[in-house]
């Protein structure tokens, strides 16, 4: 089958984000920093400054160590955003949908690799009734052989130098798994290998587009840029992938923020206890993150994609 793209998101979709769409995510970080007791933090839209602004004043007490929230209150929030150990906008259904793609078997076998990979891997089993090999960079290194019959297992994913066991997959899924660096063409060479012949992979991540990556954004999430767009499509011929469909799934992805926070910021209100210093100030962090993810978005300097390929020869 030829690779072809999707038709182009709505006009709906493309309009320029207005204060209705990006008030939900706003208010999420104006109500953090009421509870923290500062103002509103600067917004998103505000080009970045070299240096920030000279304080004349007394500093005041600080309610949260000033090196940043702990990193288990964001995840936290991403768990109540979409769901226990997942990173996808859409939780469980939008992995349930990617996972479609594929024809998963119960005697199947599936490598996933990505940010959430684990908790991932037991939704996908738990669904579809096949085993999967999940490659977290959170995992620890399993310790023995997996129990006979153990559906989902978990080892450690490092992008950055990729490694599966040798055609023993018969599909892939890979979820943003240049998150944390590492080259298309590394990592899409060593899932070719990890392959049995005609597998076939589901790939989403972010590319940038002309301009590099914003660095205030990758600082909020913690992350490594993006690969630019066209290297992945060279990296998946180059591993000897087909590429039957290529997907822009930005426009669903921002729905499935925005729909999170909107029942994030609905459930906050109906809650009687409120949140901790610190947990308040990892809201606001979480809440930034993501709206600058999605103003890029909207600019056009990055995109989400979504790939179906199909191996149909050896690597290059």
């Amino acid at each position: 089958m030829s690779a072809r793209a999707d038709p182009p998101p709505s006009v709906a979709d493309a309009r320029p984000w207005g204060p209705q769409q990006g008030g939900l995510i706003k208010r999420a970080l104006e109500g953090g920093a009421r509870l923290l007791g500062r103002g509103a933090p600067p917004q998103p839209e505000a080009p970045p400054r070299a240096e920030p602004p000279a304080v004349a004043e007394a500093p005041p007490v600080l309610l949260v160590a000033p090196a940043g929230p702990d990193p288990a209150e964001r995840r936290a929030w991403a768990d109540r955003l979409w769901g226990e150990g997942l990173c996808l906008p859409g939780g469980a259904a939008e992995l349930l949908r990617l996972s479609a793609l594929l024809p998963l078997t119960p005697d199947a076998t599936l490598l996933l690799a990505g940010d959430g990979a684990r908790a991932a891997g037991g939704i996908v089993s738990g669904a579809r009734g096949c085993f999967v090999s999940a490659f977290d960079p959170l995992a620890e290194p399993p310790s023995a052989a997996p129990k006979p019959g153990r559906k989902v297992t978990a080892a450690p994913f490092d992008p950055a130098a990729p490694a599966f066991r040798a055609r023993y997959h018969n599909h892939a899924m890979l979820l943003e798994p240049f998150r944390g660096g590492g080259s298309p063409a590394a990592l899409l060479a060593a899932t070719a290998a990890g392959l049995r012949a005609g597998g076939q992979l589901v790939l989403l991540d972010l590319v940038v587009r002309d301009a590099p990556a914003a660095g205030r954004w990758l600082e909020a999430e913690c992350r490594r840029a993006p690969p630019p767009e066209a290297e992945i499509p060279r990296a998946l011929a180059a591993a000897g992938f087909q590429v039957n469909v290529v997907e822009d799934a930005g426009p669903r992805h921002r729905r499935a923020v925005m729909e999170a926070w909107a029942a994030l910021t609905e459930a906050l209100r109906g809650e009687a206890t409120r949140p901790t210093p610190a947990a308040a100030r990892a809201m606001v962090e979480e809440a930034e993150a993501w709206l600058l993810r999605l103003r890029l978005l909207e600019q056009g300097r990055l995109r989400l994609l979504r790939w179906h390929a199909t191996m149909a020869r050896a690597p290059s």
